[in-house]
Formats: C-alpha cells, sequence, structure tokens
C-alpha cells in the first residue's frame, strides 16, 4: 500500500476486476481514456490482470487501484506503464472511474503519489502522461501538477468518429524535486 494524502493505492484484487471493467465500458469514464472506447469483455479483463502481474514481476509496468483513504472505497485505477529500469522512465496512466469522486482533487493526489513511487521507489529520471489534446480539465491538471508540454502525436487515437491528437508531458527527476 502505498499512501497519498486523500487516497491510497493497492496492487490489483481480482475482485474488483468487475468494477473496473464496468468503468471502462461507461462511457461517461471511457469519454477521453487514450485506450478507447471498445467494449472490454471479462475475458478481456482477466487478461489485462494477468499481464499486470506479470509484468509487475518483470518491472516494466506497476498498476494500482486507487482507494479513498476516508473509507477505502475503490475509485479509481492507476500505474507507470513502459517502465525502464534501465532508461530510468515511465508512464503515467489514470482514470477516476467512479463518477460522484471526478473532480474533488483525488486523481491528483493519486498522481502526485505514484510521481514519489516512480521517483523515490524506483530511481525514475523522467516520467511522462498523455492527454487527448481536447480534455482541459486533464491538460489544465497536468500543467497544474508541473508536467512540461514536449510534443504532440498527430492524430493518434480514434474516437467517437474521428481521429484525435495526443499532447505529450513529462517530468524531469529534479523538477519533481523543486515542486
Amino acid at each position: 500500500m502505498i499512501r497519498g494524502t486523500n487516497v491510497y493505492l493497492t496492487r490489483f484484487e481480482e475482485a474488483n476486476a468487475e468494477q473496473a471493467r464496468a468503468w471502462l465500458n461507461d462511457p461517461e469514464v471511457n469519454e477521453w481514456m487514450l485506450s478507447g472506447q471498445l467494449p472490454i469483455s471479462r475475458a478481456q479483463e482477466a487478461s489485462f490482470y494477468e499481464l499486470t502481474e506479470r509484468q509487475w514481476n518483470e518491472g516494466t509496468a506497476y498498476r494500482f487501484e486507487i482507494h479513498l483513504a476516508a473509507d477505502e472505497r475503490l475509485i479509481g485505477i492507476c500505474g507507470l506503464d513502459s517502465v525502464s529500469l534501465l532508461h530510468r522512465t515511465g508512464e503515467v496512466g489514470i482514470f477516476v472511474g467512479s463518477l460522484d469522486d471526478q473532480n474533488q482533487g483525488y486523481g491528483r493526489d493519486a498522481i502526485l503519489t505514484l510521481l514519489d513511487f516512480g521517483f523515490n521507489r524506483l530511481g525514475l529520471h523522467r516520467i511522462g502522461i498523455k492527454a487527448n489534446s481536447e480534455n482541459e480539465r486533464a491538460i489544465h491538471l497536468y500543467t497544474s501538477i508541473g508536467f512540461t508540454e514536449v510534443g504532440r502525436e498527430r492524430e493518434v487515437t480514434f474516437m467517437r468518429g474521428r481521429f484525435r491528437d495526443h499532447i505529450c508531458y513529462d517530468m524531469l527527476e529534479p523538477e519533481y524535486r523543486n515542486l
């Protein structure tokens, strides 16, 4: 368990897979997800949980459930993907699936907790994060945390009938120390 201010992060529990799948299949939740909006089956979710365990053991991804510290409720998923301990890099992925708990500062807390894990526990030097170029809430959040815009992937995602850009951000370890 990794504690933030108002949230804590735990490794995946298979008992929570159906809740995560329900969120991922909810159009209100997946609207801005970079992974897309295609329905996810039980078998696909089970395979993802197996992949998560394998990648954790390989040291290439560290994914967590986000729980509220106040009542221990599961509210979302986050993690560091594409981790390279050789190059000391990783990339944040996050979603708060509980609609009632969005815009409450829990995503910010989870990202800050992940940054602490990545920079202080894993010894990473660079952590990236991406946002759909039309996702104003994510763009505001990432820049307010201290991520720097470093580029754009043009028309990289096909969402709701059209191609969309991703804006790429990163934070370096010295910048994290100066926060």
